[in-house]
């Protein structure tokens, strides 16, 4: 999407859109990229807002308005950036690693159902690993392969986080509440063990970011 005007906003940010027909507005987190907005959306069958969006042709216009997420956005100043993501909520990271410009060492831990739902970003992805704009990639499938989710993937690598958290390096958390909650369990797990610390104090030294629906 494009803006009839320029306008200011970030990756992490929000698009409030309101369907025709209802006065209730949908957000959707942002990745940007360039002058364009873009977004990730899952079709609902009777969803108002992703069937509203996904009705859309080229050159149709809407109403919308960004909505500022100033504590979702990509934190330039840190040692590493640890990206954990399921389905759409991968959407405001492709924009942060697009704009990843001094090459943070980010690590990516994306979730999805199929291989199907992720070909889409691949390219661009592997493209970004090339550049040193990403560090590493890597993916979870939940029906395919060996069933797994981001938290099986953040529990092999436990001691890479530990080390990186320890370092000063940041996890961002974007996707579904449940999955927040279950990562949330495992890195209390992680802090106790490896860090002598806990959720909270990670949260509070702004070590922990989460923008989950």
């Amino acid at each position: 999407f494009r803006g009839k005007r320029s306008l200011k906003v970030q990756s992490g940010d929000l698009l409030a859109i309101y369907p025709k027909n209802d006065h209730r507005e949908r957000l959707y987190s942002i990745g940007t990229i360039g002058k364009e907005i873009q977004l990730s959306i899952k079709l609902h069958e009777h969803g108002l807002g992703s069937g509203f969006l996904a009705a859309l042709n080229e050159g149709n216009s809407f109403k919308a308005r960004i909505v500022k997420n100033q504590h979702f956005h990509f934190p330039g100043k840190s040692k590493s950036v640890i990206m954990v993501s399921n389905g759409t909520g991968i959407a405001p990271f492709l924009g942060m690693i697009a704009t990843n410009r001094r090459n943070i060492p980010v690590y990516l831990y994306c979730g999805f159902r199929k291989q199907s739902s992720f070909v889409q970003y691949r390219e661009s992805l592997e493209k970004h690993i090339e550049k040193g704009s990403l560090k590493q990639l890597h993916l979870a499938l939940s029906r395919e392969g060996t069933h797994q989710y981001v938290t099986h993937l953040l529990n092999r690598d436990e001691e890479q986080l530990a080390d990186l958290l320890s370092a000063g390096g940041v996890i961002m958390i974007c996707g579904s509440l449940s999955m927040q909650k279950d990562v949330f369990e495992l890195l209390e797990q992680i802090a106790s063990r490896r860090l002598f610390s806990d959720l909270h104090t990670l949260k509070g030294k702004g070590q922990i970011m989460t923008d989950c629906y």
